[in-house]
């Protein structure tokens, strides 16, 4: 199972690259908890957004394939948000990766035992699996930038690029 927080989703929907994290992991379905749907409900995108979300497993299918789930909280930390805090209860609950971008929300999920990637760490492990040639990249890096407002680290925009 594969868990996404909002900002992580977020950044790869701007960029019409969502699909990807499906299809990195070779999954059917990713996982959003019900706070993190509440915050992507607040967006301006919220309206295209929609039609790839199911807040029932039965009807998942290919166009519906992010599942929204209930979590009782167990995370006691207030710096998080609810979006945070459920994702890391997810994740925590199903032994499941985290895709999150936010450094306190990745700091408290590894004090709970849970496996976290962020998005640079997602698209260095999508290059080294040779999912993308390097003018996907680089194309990525170049609209994560311009949509998103994404910066990268130096060391990590060299690792990228370097195909």
């Amino acid at each position: 199972m594969i868990i996404v927080d909002t900002g992580f989703l977020s950044s790869l929907f701007k960029i019409n690259r969502l699909k990807h994290i499906k299809a990195h992991f070779g999954a059917e379905y990713v996982v959003i908890p019900n706070a993190v749907f509440e915050e992507l409900s607040k967006t301006e995108f919220f309206t295209e957004l929609i039609q790839f979300i199911s807040v029932n497993e039965d009807s998942l299918d290919e166009k519906h394939w992010i599942l929204v789930k209930q979590i009782e909280i167990d995370i006691d930390e207030e710096d998080l948000g609810c979006g945070e805090r459920e994702a890391i209860s997810l994740a925590k609950k199903h032994n499941a990766l985290l895709l999150v971008d936010d450094r306190a929300a990745r700091s408290v999920a590894k004090s709970e035992g849970v496996m976290t990637a962020t998005l640079p760490e997602f698209l260095l492990d999508c290059k080294d699996a040779h999912s993308w040639s390097k003018e996907d990249i680089l194309t990525i890096i170049m609209l994560l930038e311009e949509k998103d407002f994404y910066k990268f680290k130096k060391e990590v925009f060299m690792r990228l690029k370097d195909c």
